[in-house]
């Protein structure tokens, strides 16, 4: 979202509110759902090419598990403050790479879809949420690991 630079330095302090899309970031880990992102916020001027920046984020966005891959709707809600510095030849204040940093500053770390998810078979890769498999969980084994075997 994009802000004239000339209508900031005659207004004390500027209401916004608009909805960010997948489209529109590059470089966060999970995706934003089919309605996207909601941010409302304002922009107060504190001097000549200084602003603050402050907005809430509202969100569901959804991750991989991080156990069985599966995917796994995320509600967020982010507040956030700021304070933008703009260069006396630019026109225009982007909020989008601020909207962006918030978003991939709360990323979660691991996202799991429930906390007992068993996750995937080391072996043949099913989801051992949905079916067992019937793989040999210990037939093929390194043989330096022989003496960690007698401890099960």
């Amino acid at each position: 979202m994009n802000f004239e630079i000339n209508k900031l330095l005659q207004e004390k302090i500027i209401p916004f509110e608009f909805v960010v899309k997948n489209t529109d970031l590059n470089d966060i880990e999970g995706e934003l759902d089919e309605h996207g992102a909601l941010v409302c916020g304002t922009i107060e001027k504190l001097s000549k090419g200084n602003f603050l920046v402050t907005f809430t984020i509202e969100m569901t966005m959804i991750f991989p598990c991080a156990r069985c891959l599966e995917p796994t709707p995320i509600d967020c809600l982010y507040d956030y403050t700021d304070t933008v510095t703009v260069e006396d030849d630019e026109a225009i204040l982007d909020l989008l790479p601020v909207v962006e940093e918030c978003i991939y500053i709360n990323e979660p770390f691991r996202v799991l879809c429930s906390e007992d998810c068993a996750g995937l078979c080391p072996k043949c890769g099913n989801n051992l949420n949905h079916e067992q498999c019937e793989c040999d969980k210990f037939g093929d084994y390194d043989p330096r690991f022989e003496a960690l075997k007698n401890l099960l």
